[in-house]
């Protein structure tokens, strides 16, 4: 299969042009377009319950999308849900730990599954599960953002905001922490608990975070039961 990631970073889309039989395991409602001689399906992967872990548990859709080419040649479409960018993985026998949200297809010889992070992850407010990705193969992730490919050395330790992460290899040593000495340092600096890596390994990032963002938006966004009405009186007040 080969692919290329077209109008990058802040619109980017997936193309695959596949050869018959080969398939393509997508994230529900990602495929923007494809042509006649693909095959489409969606399926709860691994039965029920793996299908409830990964909608409950990860943010993930309950049904995965499978698409089959049919003949040679055959293009596809696919783009995330959020305005961002898109990574390759390549998968060689390894596995990499994808934040819920950020998965958006794979080939057939990867794998996914729900992965426990630790309760710190509750504390964090980013959530106690992540994806795990493994086997052979491309994995293709997306961000809320650009993608920042961060090269970690030996021993070395790098801090990522919960909600900036995007992937890392399940390899690299990591834990939950806080940012700053003390509760009010942690409140000036409107930072709170992050991940810190110790390396060797390659993290990738995404440049907005998702739920700053909605926060960010949530002033502007008036509750129904607060409008003034729709006539002209609701004009001037402001319904």
């Amino acid at each position: 299969m080969h692919h290329e990631l077209l109008l990058r970073s802040s619109y980017c889309a997936l193309k695959c042009t596949m050869n018959k039989g080969e398939e393509l395991r997508t994230e529900s409602g990602s495929m923007l377009a494809m042509d006649g001689t693909a095959a489409i399906a969606g399926e709860m992967e691994g039965g029920l319950w793996k299908a409830i872990k990964r909608t409950v548990l990860t943010s993930e859709s309950f049904f995965v999308t499978t698409i089959t080419a049919t003949a040679d040649d055959t293009e596809i479409y696919l783009a995330p849900r959020a305005t961002g960018d898109i990574e390759a993985l390549e998968l060689k026998g390894d596995a990499y730990i994808v934040q819920g949200g950020s998965f958006l297809a794979c080939e057939k010889g990867v794998t996914t599954d729900s992965h426990f992070t630790g309760w710190q992850g509750f504390l964090s407010g980013e959530g106690i599960f992540m994806i795990r990705g493994e086997g052979s193969g491309k994995m293709f992730v997306s961000s809320f953002g650009g993608i920042l490919k961060k090269e970690i050395a030996a021993g070395e330790t790098f801090i990522v905001d919960n909600g900036h992460i995007v992937a890392f290899p399940a390899s690299i040593n990591y834990r939950i922490g806080k940012v700053g000495e003390d509760i009010l340092n942690m409140v000036t600096t409107g930072e709170g608990l992050a991940c810190i890596f110790t390396g060797p390994g390659t993290v990738y990032l995404q440049t907005r975070n998702l739920r700053t963002f909605a926060e960010t938006l949530n002033p502007f966004l008036r509750a129904p039961e607060r409008s003034q009405g729709k006539g002209i009186l609701g004009q001037i007040m402001g319904g």
